[in-house]
């Protein structure tokens, strides 16, 4: 097993294949790799072992936050949004001609936002990923969202329920992570509408900020302070119902936040609260 501190990143017989030494006798060979075996797995308990082989994978365990993306422009700093079909226009604009989506704004009322937003985070909310061997999970300060990054091989289900995140599963090509999400909820309100044909293929992976022309989420603003490597998430979006361009393209650039920090979202409380505040206030001019 390819060893990163204590993180296990592929199968275990890559690590015994390096813990055995060649030439030794048959049943000496055999009694070197038990004891080696041994060794390994209490260094490795205890945190320990040093990684053995140089490992493709790269990880992408910690906190990070977004600071810079290819199409600026957009309300809370996420990404301008795309041009739509004809299709997608009307019923964009039935939704908006029924409901006050300005008023009753849906992050403002709690309503998780799914992806894509989920990865770009509504004014910049932080985004915890914990890496294991066979699954990459995404822990979203935004509503107290997750995503679920399948790492087994699994395919794409045919009979699973629609969901604000979708369902996602991934592969690595090299240091590259490989990310690709369906079964997205249909959303005709503001912020990246789409059917339920909506798509989002990412690429995952850990670059050298010195190499990057970062220059923030506002323009003009002071360079982002980075310190280690950015992660870049390319995510590719496809609707055919509703996006007018075959491929809508972002870019997205995380540093790690050295503190490690997730706040908690509880809007939901004071939605709560100011509900309990309006019928007390009722109640009392009632008396």
């Amino acid at each position: 097993m390819a060893i990163r501190g204590n993180r296990i990143l592929s199968d275990s017989g890559r690590c015994n294949d390096r813990l055995v030494t060649n030439g030794q006798p048959e049943s000496g060979q055999v009694q070197g790799q038990l004891r080696r075996r041994l060794a390994a797995t209490f260094l490795l308990w205890f945190g320990l072992l040093p990684a053995l082989t140089g490992a493709a994978e790269p990880d992408f365990s910690g906190v990070w936050l977004m600071i810079q993306h290819s199409r600026p422009g957009g309300a809370f700093f996420i990404p301008v949004e795309p041009p739509l079909t004809e299709h997608g226009k009307a019923l964009t604009s039935a939704f908006a001609a029924k409901y006050d989506v300005v008023t009753l704004e849906a992050n403002a009322h709690c309503v998780e936002p799914g992806m894509p937003t989920l990865m770009w985070g509504i004014g910049s909310s932080a985004m915890e990923i914990v890496q294991q061997p066979k699954r990459i999970t995404v822990l979203s300060e935004l509503a107290n969202q997750s995503r679920r990054i399948y790492l087994d091989g699994r395919a794409m289900p045919d009979d699973f329920p629609d969901q604000r995140v979708g369902y996602s599963v991934g592969h690595w090509e090299g240091e590259t992570l490989v990310v690709e999400t369906q079964r997205i909820t249909e959303w005709h309100a503001p912020r990246w509408p789409h059917s339920d044909q909506f798509s989002v293929v990412e690429r995952w992976s850990l670059q050298d900020p010195a190499k990057i022309d970062l220059i923030g989420l506002r323009r003009g603003g002071p360079r982002p302070k980075v310190d280690g490597p950015v992660l870049v998430v390319e995510m590719v979006m496809r609707d055919p119902v509703f996006y007018a361009n075959e491929e809508e393209a972002v870019t997205v650039i995380y540093r790690r936040d050295p503190t490690g920090a997730l706040f908690e979202d509880n809007c939901s409380e004071y939605i709560w609260l100011e509900k309990l505040e309006r019928d007390a206030q009722q109640r009392a001019a009632k008396r």
